[in-house]
Parts: C-alpha cells; sequence; structure tokens
C-alpha cells in the first residue's frame, strides 16, 4: 500500500513538473512581435537653426482694411532666419513624434515679417531597414497654429492673426556622438489665415537628441 501510494505521488510530481515546464517555455514566446530598437527609442528632443528664403503678404487683421490694397504690406521676395524646438518620442527606430515651437522672421527693405508658432511634430524613416545611411534618412512633417506680423515702414502693421502652420521636409543626420545627432534639413512651410499668407523655404542644421539601446 505504501508503495502504491509512492508510485502515484511520484507519478502526479513528474506531471506537474513537465506541465510547469512547458508554462515556462510559453511564458517565454513572445507571438514573433519582440523588436528589439536598434538605433532610437525612448525620448526625442530636438532643436534646428536656419536660413528662410520667402514671401509675407497680409493686412491689418480688421474686416474694413482686409484686401484694401491701401493697407497691404508685402515683404516680396525676403531673406531671414528659422528656428525650431521640439520634445517628444520614437514609438520605433522608424516613426517619431513630439511637440514644440518653431519660429520665423523675414524681412526685405522697411518691411519685416515676424511669426511663431505652436507645432505638432511627426517623422519617420521610411527606408530604415535598407540599412546604412537610409536609416538616419527622415521625411516629417510639422502642423499647428501660431501668429505672424509685417512691420516696418510708415503704413499698419499687419496681422495674420491666428494663422495655421503645415510644414513639410526631409532630413539627413549622418553624424552621430553619444546619444546625438547631427545633420542638415530642408523644409517647406507655410502659414495663412484670412489677413496673411506666408511661403518660405528653410535649409536648416539640426541637432537631435535620441534616446536609444
Amino acid at each position: 500500500m505504501r508503495r502504491s501510494v509512492f508510485l502515484y505521488a511520484l507519478v502526479g510530481f513528474g506531471l506537474l513538473a513537465s506541465e510547469a515546464h512547458a508554462d515556462d517555455k510559453d511564458n517565454d514566446w513572445d507571438g514573433g512581435y519582440k523588436i528589439v530598437a536598434t538605433r532610437r527609442s525612448g525620448f526625442v528632443a530636438g532643436i534646428s537653426l536656419g536660413l528662410a528664403l520667402g514671401n509675407a503678404d497680409g493686412y491689418p487683421n480688421e474686416l474694413a482694411k482686409l484686401n484694401d490694397v491701401n493697407f497691404e504690406r508685402n515683404t516680396k521676395f525676403a531673406v531671414g532666419s528659422t528656428n525650431r524646438l521640439w520634445i517628444g518620442g520614437a514609438l520605433t527606430d522608424w516613426f517619431v513624434f513630439g511637440m514644440g515651437l518653431s519660429g520665423l522672421r523675414l524681412k526685405h527693405e522697411n518691411a519685416t515679417a515676424s511669426g511663431s508658432a505652436f507645432i505638432f511634430h511627426v517623422e519617420g524613416y521610411p527606408l530604415f531597414y535598407q540599412g546604412g545611411p537610409f536609416r538616419d534618412l527622415s521625411l516629417f512633417g510639422d502642423f499647428g497654429a501660431g501668429g505672424m506680423k509685417i512691420t516696418g515702414g510708415t503704413r499698419d502693421d499687419a496681422d495674420g492673426g491666428l494663422m495655421s502652420v503645415i510644414g513639410v521636409g526631409t532630413a539627413y543626420e549622418p553624424v552621430r556622438f553619444w546619444r546625438f545627432t547631427f545633420g542638415p534639413a530642408v523644409e517647406y512651410m507655410h502659414m495663412w489665415s484670412q489677413s496673411m499668407s506666408a511661403h518660405t523655404a528653410q535649409v536648416e542644421a539640426r541637432l537631435t537628441f535620441v534616446g536609444g539601446p
């Protein structure tokens, strides 16, 4: 009798051990979805400074003065500067998003256009898995809202009020040191409202802090 009890207990323990071992294997399986970041992950922040070329045209933000040539302000072809700061995160090696601020200044003769905007920044690396330099070649967009004024001269200032903002560009950051990347970027940005419109081409130097493995 004792031998039978001992035998049953030994068999039962063996079955439990086998089941526990199988559970461990199941728990280790990730379903094929475990992808380890190799280039960027976690917190990301970027800053860029550069040259802006373009035009801003507008009117005072008053209904009676809209589209009246006597109050129109136009920078014509103007040269200036641009800057951008944003913080966010990398969901994968090839997709980054964030929020930040963008500034713009254009000047031609006695007309100066100055503006700023809150932006939502999205950036993708569509050729990341091609490897090599493609891992640092991106396409990005900036979307948001801001304001701009054209000042100088003797006419009333033009005021864009609340303006929509959209920008699209590409960047390449081949220089890497510690968790920073550095390189050039080019972007087209458009700001517009009922009383003002601005179009600019921007050439920038960009420094990015990239979290990673």
